[in-house]
This record gives C-alpha cells, sequence and structure tokens, in this order.
C-alpha cells in the first residue's frame, strides 16, 4: 500500500483511540549461518479516512506535536508483539529487534509496560531486543536504570545508528550493548571508501572485545555485503535482503534466493584472498633473504649509507616502497608488479608491511642499529 502525503483534517488522536497501525518486519541474516536471525519490527499509521498509510517519522512528528510521543510508542510496541506472536507463535531462536522512543525513557521507568506486554502475551523477554538511540536519552541515570532494569529481566539491549551523528561512546560503558547496528552512513559504499572501512572496522573490533554482535544496517548491495563481511560484520539488515514486509510474506523464499549466492561469493573471496596474502608472505621472505644476505656482507659504517640503495635496487622493496608514498586510501595495488587484488577487493593499505618491516627490524636490530 501507498503511503499518504496528505495529513491534512488528520485527527491524529482517531489513530491512537482505533489503534490505526499496520506492523511490517524487515528480516536480520545471518549469512555465516545462512539463516535469518530475527526480526526488527516497523510501524506505519493508517490515515482514518483515506486508508493509506502514514510514513513513521511524520506519525512521530504528529505524536511530538499533539503531546502523545509516550501513548504512540506504547501503542507501537504493543502492535508490534502482538502481530510478532501470530506471526511467530513459537520464536524458538529468533529475535525482534524493538524500536524504543528513548526520549521518553525517564517515564518508561516505573511502568514496565514492555514487560507486562510480554508477560501477556507468552513472549521471552530472551527473544526481544530492545533498540537504544543513546543521543536522545536526557538523563544518563535514567538510561542506567531502565537497562538495568529490562537487562535483569532478560531483554537484550542493542546500541542503535553507531557512527550517526555525534555518538556519544562514553555511554557504552553504561548500556553495555548486547548488539552495536552501525549506521547506513557508514555503510554506504563501503567497499570504495577506506576512511569508512577503517570506522566500521574499529567498531566491529570493539563489538567483539565487548562482547557483542556486529550488524551492518542498511545493506543495500552485494559489494556492501561482502565488505561488511569482511570487514567482521556479524549480522546484516536492508533493502538489498528485503524491505520490510507484511507479516504474511514467506521470508523463507530470501534464504535460498539471497543469502545462499551471497554466502557461496563471500566463501570463494575469501579463500582466494588468502591465496594471495599466502604468496605474498612468501615472495617478501625470500625479499628479506636477499636483503640480509647483501647488507650482512657490509661493514657497520658503510649500511647506512647502501641500504637506501639497496632497498630501491630491489625489484619487491621497491614495490613495496611506492605502494607506501601513495598511501592507503588511493593505493589498490599491493605491489608494482603483477600481483593485483582482483577486482572488488577491498581497497585496504598495501598487506605485507608488517612482514617486510618486521624482517629489516630484527636484522638492523641484530646488527645494534
Amino acid at each position: 500500500m501507498a503511503f499518504t502525503t496528505d495529513f491534512s483534517e488528520l485527527d491524529f488522536k482517531t489513530i491512537l483511540d482505533q489503534e490505526l497501525i499496520e506492523v511490517h518486519f524487515q528480516p536480520l541474516f545471518s549469512i555465516r549461518e545462512k539463516k535469518i536471525v530475527g526480526f526488527e519490527g516497523l510501524s506505519r499509521g493508517i490515515h482514518p479516512k483515506s486508508g493509506r498509510l502514514i510514513p513513521p517519522l511524520p506519525l512521530l512528528k504528529m505524536a511530538k506535536e499533539a503531546d502523545l510521543t509516550l501513548e504512540l510508542d506504547r501503542l507501537l510496541r504493543k502492535k508490534i508483539l502482538e502481530s510478532f506472536k501470530q506471526f511467530c507463535p513459537d520464536p524458538h531462536d529468533l529475535i525482534l529487534s524493538l524500536n524504543f522512543e528513548t526520549s521518553i525513557i525517564d517515564k518508561e521507568i516505573g511502568s514496565l509496560q514492555l514487560i507486562q506486554l510480554c508477560r501477556q502475551l507468552n513472549l521471552d523477554p530472551s527473544n526481544i531486543v530492545i533498540e537504544i538511540l543513546e543521543a536522545k536519552v536526557k538523563s544518563v541515570d535514567a538510561l542506567a536504570k531502565f537497562v538495568r532494569i529490562h537487562r535483569e529481566h532478560g531483554f537484550l539491549i542493542a546500541l542503535d545508528d553507531v557512527g550517526k551523528g555525534h555518538s556519544n561512546f562514553d555511554r557504552i560503558p553504561i548500556i553495555q550493548p548486547d548488539i552495536i547496528k552501525i549506521d547506513r552512513s557508514l555503510v554506504t559504499n563501503l567497499h570504495q571508501d577506506y576512511y569508512r572501512q577503517e570506522i566500521f572496522k574499529s567498531l566491529v573490533q570493539l563489538s567483539q572485545k565487548i562482547g557483542a554482535l556486529a550488524l551492518a544496517e542498511g545493506v543495500e548491495t552485494e559489494e556492501e555485503t561482502l565488505a561488511s563481511l569482511e570487514l567482521g560484520a556479524d549480522l546484516l539488515q536492508g533493502y538489498y535482503f528485503s524491505e520490510p514486509q507484511e507479516p504474511s510474506v514467506d521470508f523463507t523464499q530470501l534464504v535460498t534466493g539471497i543469502l545462499d549466492p551471497v554466502a557461496d561469493k563471500f566463501k570463494k573471496q575469501m579463500v582466494e584472498k588468502l591465496n594471495i596474502r599466502k604468496m605474498q608472505h612468501e615472495r617478501y621472505n625470500l625479499m628479506i633473504e636477499d636483503l640480509v644476505g647483501e647488507l650482512s656482507a657490509l661493514e657497520e659504517k658503510q649500511l647506512e649509507g647502501e641500504l637506501p640503495t639497496a632497498l630501491v635496487n630491489h625489484s619487491i622493496a621497491r614495490g613495496h616502497l611506492c605502494a607506501q608514498r601513495k598511501g592507503a586510501p588511493n593505493h589498490r595495488h599491493v605491489l608494482q608488479d603483477e600481483t593485483e587484488f582482483p577486482q572488488g577487493y577491498l581497497p585496504h593499505a598495501p598487506q605485507g608491511d608488517g612482514l617486510f618491516n618486521q624482517g629489516l627490524f630484527l636484522f638492523l636490530d641484530g646488527r645494534g642499529i
């Protein structure tokens, strides 16, 4: 159903009273396990007169203008949980990711509305992920209390839109998220942007160190999918796999239609890359042996003058130095010869530098330099 753009003569109170909300679900994927691991519940309003859908942002804006944000947020949660129960009566290991309007989080601490809803619907809180957009939280103490209470009842906590705008990383120790959702702004053209890759990789490493899963949001292309996987994302979500769908859709068709081919391509790509790295290491080992042989014959006082010449004259070393001078962001070649990454590989900083430098440092250290 198409969205409406006509909000004139719209009585927002009618939407609340009649619970005119339609729920859609967008799947969360694990490529490594080749399966759907859960869904994010998303809501749209229904226009009382035309019956057309009202997008989320205008719906929230109207609630705020009517000072009914809390009432709308509770209604959305209720409708999503009810729909999830009907759509997936026995979820087992499937999770439901639930957006929470964190600007009113201080008003929700005492009500325990979400906890009561799960009890009424016989839903296990361990299957429910509460998404928190910490930038909207006014009180850190209220945030900490909210997270503690809901985690004690078994709910999982996700930190949403990480990397977008001014993320307050100092609140991560307070929230201690189970899932870090890396924002779409970092995923866009991830396969082509070195700086996005480094930030993305840092967030993945942070997730791993604190025991959280890293989820890449808003994946829209195969290239972004493969790049996210190569950089360590555990879960993926986005239009490349599926738009938000009504609960009646057969999501299992997506597994064989998209997941299997992507998983196979990712596996093949990583095998090729490992073979390339193995070849690089072998060539660097040969280079180091050659250089050590040449430099070992020199007197210590000659070494400082001859080292640059030896490096420049050595074909592999020359390629390495050229790569370093060109810099990582725009440099796609590992060496200045026939060795090149296959098309589609991430433009990381030149590989093998650590091995090359380590070998020279060991030699120089052994000579007391």
